[in-house]
């Protein structure tokens, strides 16, 4: 996985909840997570754009954002799934939005 050049140092994330349940419902993981990026790395996330968002998932960050600093709060932005391909493109260059999404960029597996 590439590193962040020099000279930027915030970063843009596409988080794709479909798929997510009741099974990755651990609230503790998560706050222990924003409280990690919050700490450690408070202003290298520039945005975390959320997508395809279950409404379980909005009833686990309704009891996690209470613990977040509202600054790190106002960089999770909820997309509706009618404005995503429209919304990705005014956040991302087009050859940086994964084609799954209406983008040019071609994915790289993880393994």
């Amino acid at each position: 996985m590439p590193r962040i050049p020099r000279g930027q140092e915030k970063f843009l994330c596409i988080v794709d909840l479909k798929g997510w349940g009741y099974a990755n419902c651990d609230v503790r993981a998560y706050i222990a997570a924003i409280e990690i990026m919050q700490n450690y790395y408070p202003e290298r996330l520039g945005k975390a754009l959320m997508i395809h968002v279950p409404y379980l998932f909005m009833k686990a960050w309704n009891m996690v954002q209470p613990f977040i600093d509202a600054n790190t709060k106002d960089k999770f932005v909820f997309i509706d799934d009618k404005n995503l391909e429209e919304t990705l493109k005014q956040e991302l260059d087009e050859s940086q939005v994964p084609e799954m999404y209406g983008g040019k960029l071609t994915p790289v597996p993880l393994s």
